[in-house]
């Protein structure tokens, strides 16, 4: 499960049905849905009744619905504060007479990062693999010097870096996560 996804989906829908329970509220509240509803008690009404004429077992539904809402809030909750599955070895070829042949993920992130480093105008980076090794996905964090051309590294880093680890991993769709900080400022780009 991607957390990150699924945490905005389950917050947007969360937010759309208060949105929708509120607005209902205040409607029912005045006389645009009808002046019979304004002037009511809360607990007088037909869902007070029904709750109070069925409580012998809708209160144990409630409470296993409750729990299981429990559970999945708990599962969602791990899922956010757990990181990512770090890659171990990267299979890089697998055939049936060759073998298998992997490479360690911190040695690719280790030769990345060193050349990266290298470059003119950056100041340092970061590199790290996720994933499953036989479907590996790479993040690199870049902060360059304050007086370097953006553009002239981003370049460099995508056809030389990127270019070097995809060749490497024989991967040439491998996703690649890059973010660049400048000072203050911070630019995403996904290739």
């Amino acid at each position: 499960m991607h957390a990150d996804r699924t945490t905005r989906a389950l917050l947007s829908l969360l937010g759309l049905a208060l949105l929708a329970a509120g607005t209902a509220g205040i409607l029912a509240g005045t006389d645009v849905l009808g002046n019979h509803l304004a002037g009511r008690h809360l607990t007088d009404n037909p869902i007070a009744r029904y709750l109070g004429d069925n409580s012998v077992w809708l209160w144990p539904v409630a409470a296993v619905v409750g729990l299981a809402v429990a559970i999945l809030a708990l599962r969602w909750l791990i899922a956010v504060l757990t990181p990512r599955s770090r890659a171990g070895d990267i299979v890089i070829a697998s055939g049936s007479s060759a073998g298998r042949t992997s490479l360690d993920a911190n040695a690719l992130t280790d030769a990345v990062t060193t050349e990266i480093n290298s470059y003119r105008g950056v100041d340092t980076s970061r590199a790290k693999v996720f994933g499953s090794p036989t479907d590996p996905r790479l993040t690199i964090s870049v902060r360059t010097e304050d007086s370097a051309n953006i553009a002239a590294v981003r370049d460099r880093i995508e056809g030389d870096a990127l270019a070097h680890v995809r060749q490497a991993l024989e991967r040439p769709d491998l996703p690649i996560i890059l973010t660049i900080t400048i000072g203050d400022r911070q630019s995403n780009r996904v290739i």
